[in-house]
């Protein structure tokens, strides 16, 4: 298997880990990996990395997400989603303009807490695995970016919001501040991520599609193709045997950053361009 993506939609219900692993025991692979977990809530697009390819994942993470989700006011809940025990309801006295009003104070670089019940890790443990124990889990706000949040549609006391976030970003957590915001609370009863990068949930497999394959030819991205979204450079012989050995070389920058990295088609790996210099970064193993 050549170091891949692999485009899946996830269905509500399943965890981003129980896809990994059916892939892994599927196709008989050694290394599967994701670039961003889905709640069971969650569908949408998941991105999986397969063998080699996992070396990359970060270069993925960092990609801005789209989501669509349609959250209640009225009420909060334990999880900031419809999966958790209602914790206060109350009265839903905002109007659809109310809402569309305070979305730009959700935009821009914001302080975020994630949920509760999250894989952030407090001490080495998961919050959800202290949450579920009834322990208090003191998690620190993280700067994150909302790039854009839209009001879809109206349907009070239900309302569908678009929202354009950088990694790391937790949707459940802007819907409980939206709904703290108005004075009534809100969470999320649906959840969809429909883009990461340039990549669309429409471009997705099916996990019906998944399970009628018999092996995933013709329905993987090389990596190399999947990291367009990073410029390409191409070495000669020379200066791709001292990249390849971990050695930098002195480079004419037309870009800055990292740079996809090609000896003839081959696909080096990535490389860091700084200072006039090409320094190695990520590199694909030695065959």
């Amino acid at each position: 298997m050549i170091p891949s993506i692999l485009l899946l939609d996830k269905p509500r219900g399943f965890t981003s880990f129980q896809l990994v692993d059916t892939v892994k025991r599927k196709f008989k692979l050694n290394k599967v990996g994701h670039t961003g977990t889905l709640d069971p809530i969650a569908t949408g697009l998941l991105i999986l990395l397969l063998e080699e390819a996992t070396r990359f994942a970060e270069f993925f993470v960092r990609l801005p997400k789209t989501y669509i989700t349609k959250i209640v006011l009225g009420a909060i809940t334990d999880t900031h989603d419809a999966e958790g025990n209602i914790l206060e309801r109350r009265d839903v006295n905002v109007s659809c303009e109310d809402v569309a009003k305070v979305l730009p104070n959700f935009t821009g670089r914001i302080l975020q807490k994630p949920p509760p019940y999250s894989a952030k890790k407090v001490g080495g443990v998961r919050a959800y695995e202290l949450a579920r124990k009834g322990l208090e889990v003191p998690l620190k706000p993280v700067e994150v970016e909302v790039y854009s949040a839209k009001l879809l549609e109206c349907n009070l006391p239900q309302v569908v919001l678009e929202f354009e976030v950088s990694g790391g970003t937790y949707i459940r957590s802007l819907a409980h501040d939206i709904g703290l915001a108005l004075g009534c609370g809100a969470y999320v009863l649906e959840l969809k991520r429909t883009k990461i990068g340039d990549f669309s949930v429409s471009m997705a497999l099916s996990y019906e599609r998944l399970n009628s394959l018999e092996d995933l030819w013709g329905v993987i991205i090389p990596i190399w193709e999947a990291m367009s979204f990073l410029p390409a450079v191409s070495l000669r012989t020379k200066e791709a045997k001292l990249f390849r050995n971990g050695a930098k070389i002195r480079a004419e920058a037309k870009h800055y950053g990292y740079v996809r990295v090609f000896w003839d088609e081959e696909f080096l790996g990535v490389g860091l361009l700084e200072g006039g210099f090409l320094k190695p970064y990520r590199l694909m193993p030695l065959k």
